[in-house]
């Protein structure tokens, strides 16, 4: 199942590598690009930051399939599997407690931080830092601090709490528990890490266009980049960021396991991350609005705030949001009731899920 995902995998890398050459070499020979006159200087703009998107997409793409196996086989040097020696077991607990406590203190305070002092930057570190350890299910081991599942030392507090907390957000995986009532269960994996590859290719695809067309605009100097793929998303490069961490966690949920090995999903904590970074987006849209007014405020009545969705989904989502504050978040005070009611909602309806599956 490996190779496959690889596979699939490498004909999406393929597929955007063709799309991006095609686009520069138009624009080589016609001055032309996606229907926009460009000067030699503007198109040498633009492929520097084609190149840089794709430099940066590539290196996502190996930290997310490869790297995590190289340096698992690397840390079994020193975090060995001690599943069945129980001295040696407490032993790694006692040690390694203290750094998680210290660790998930220092994340969350990042996050604080960073939306208390008005630095997006900070609280997107904090939560990027908080869905790391997801790269520890790669580990191939029983004990779940053993090889890269040292990284799951950050979520001690949690797991000692109990690891079904980590359920808390299951509500991520329902499209994919409807679908095992369909499928046979020697189906189900084989289709679901295809469709998680496809997500994660996707978000690759969809943060390369956004960091592109971004640097593009900076380049040129624009001062609100509303053109490309930012003409369909005000977030592309967070949006892009999500599907990869939820193309991510699908694959976790549902790849191949030793006996015996950690493999409760860490939904809670991809909900948690994926609030954080929404948060974030909104603090930005604050910002712009008080730097750009009117111009950037029809930007977003034209413009989707992640993804093109019908009318109808839109006004269902935001339901609750109208109902507490009535508008679209104003300041920071506004942010942090959406993100938090948001995040009450999804784990209520995944406790629920908890409840009705006994999952």
């Amino acid at each position: 199942m490996k190779d496959f995902t690889y596979k699939v995998a490498a004909v999406i890398m393929v597929d955007t590598f063709s799309v991006l050459n095609f686009s520069i070499k138009y624009a080589c020979r016609y001055y032309f690009c996606l229907g926009v006159q460009m000067s030699r200087p503007s198109l040498y703009k633009l492929v520097v930051a084609l190149a840089l998107s794709i430099l940066f997409t590539i290196t996502l793409f190996y930290l997310t399939f490869d790297l995590p196996h190289i340096l698992d086989r690397i840390l079994h040097e020193y975090f060995p599997d001690v599943f069945w020696e129980a001295e040696l077991r407490e032993q790694t607990l006692s040690t390694l407690r203290p750094y998680g406590y210290l660790a998930l203190g220092i994340t969350l305070a990042l996050i604080v931080l960073g939306f208390a002092a008005k630095r997006g930057y900070l609280a997107i570190l904090g939560s990027v830092a908080m869905y790391l350890p997801t790269f520890g299910y790669f580990a191939s081991a029983m004990f779940f601090l053993a090889g890269l599942g040292v990284l799951r030392t950050l979520w001690l507090p949690l797991l000692e709490i109990s690891p079904t907390v980590l359920k808390l957000g299951c509500i991520a995986y329902l499209p994919f528990l409807l679908l095992e009532l369909i499928l046979e269960e020697h189906q189900i994996y084989g289709v679901v890490q295809l469709v998680a590859t496809a997500i994660t290719g996707l978000g690759l695809l969809i943060f390369t266009l956004g960091t592109a067309t971004w640097l593009y605009g900076k380049f040129e100097k624009h001062e609100i980049v509303d053109f490309w793929i930012y003409k369909y998303s005000r977030h592309p490069q967070y949006l892009g960021f999500i599907l990869w961490s939820y193309g991510l966690l699908i694959y976790v949920g549902y790849k191949d396991y030793i006996r015996g090995a950690f493999r409760v999903p860490p939904t809670l904590i991809w909900l948690v991350t994926t609030m954080i970074v929404i948060g974030v987006a909104l603090h930005e849209e604050i910002e712009m609005k008080k730097k750009y007014g009117k111009e950037y405020e029809e930007y977003c009545r034209k413009t989707p705030f992640m993804i093109p969705l019908p009318k109808p989904i839109v006004n269902t989502i935001t339901a609750p949001l109208k109902l507490l504050l009535k508008e679209h978040p104003r300041n920071m005070k506004d942010i942090v009731v959406t993100t938090v009611l948001y995040t009450v909602i999804l784990i209520t309806l995944s406790y629920m899920l908890i409840l009705a599956l006994k999952l």
